[in-house]
């Protein structure tokens, strides 16, 4: 049995390999330097101020995921992210008093090539978190603002991936 297993894997790994199945952020054949090319598209990104404190969060995340060695010195594109945020409570006691609530982050964004000053790419991004609420004011706040930033890198990751393959198809085409 053992060996039917193995000699299964080896086939599905074969098979992957000529299927044309290429990551995203890895090297392609011929490329050279420290990153791949998507990876470095990514790293050419200025990123726009955001308003308010979720902004700032979620460009946070989105400097950490894009740029994470720094802001790049000659910008190729310039990504302009519009944010809202709603906050709601789920669970309401016959005390009129909230034990759950939930945050929402719906954000919406526009990649700006800077030779031309076109967009070039646009999408959107949402994402939903829960947190309890309980009778410490600081417990609450806490769980709060964790939800917040939870939302925030949620949003970035999607943010970084939607631009990835953005710039992966234009790669290859």
């Amino acid at each position: 049995m053992p060996r039917a297993l193995t000699a299964s894997v080896l086939v599905l790994l074969l098979a992957l390999g000529a299927c044309g199945f290429q990551p995203v952020y890895g090297k392609r054949a011929g490329e050279s330097g420290r990153q791949s090319a998507v990876t470095e598209d990514l790293a050419s990104i200025a990123i726009s101020t955001i308003a308010d404190r979720a902004g700032q969060l979620l460009r946070n995340s989105l400097l950490d995921k894009l740029t994470p060695r720094g802001t790049p010195g000659r910008a190729r594109y310039r990504l302009d992210v519009g944010l809202s945020e709603t906050r709601s409570n789920l669970v309401i006691l016959k005390d009129s008093t909230s034990t759950f609530a939930k945050v929402r982050f719906a954000a919406t964004f526009v990649l700006v090539d800077l030779e031309t000053g076109q967009p070039v790419h646009r999408g959107q991004s949402e994402s939903t978190t829960t947190f309890n609420r309980v009778d410490s004011d600081f417990a609450t706040l806490s769980a709060e603002k964790d939800a917040r930033r939870r939302a925030a890198d949620e949003i970035s990751e999607d943010i970084r991936l939607r631009l990835g393959l953005y710039f992966n198809r234009l790669r290859s085409s």
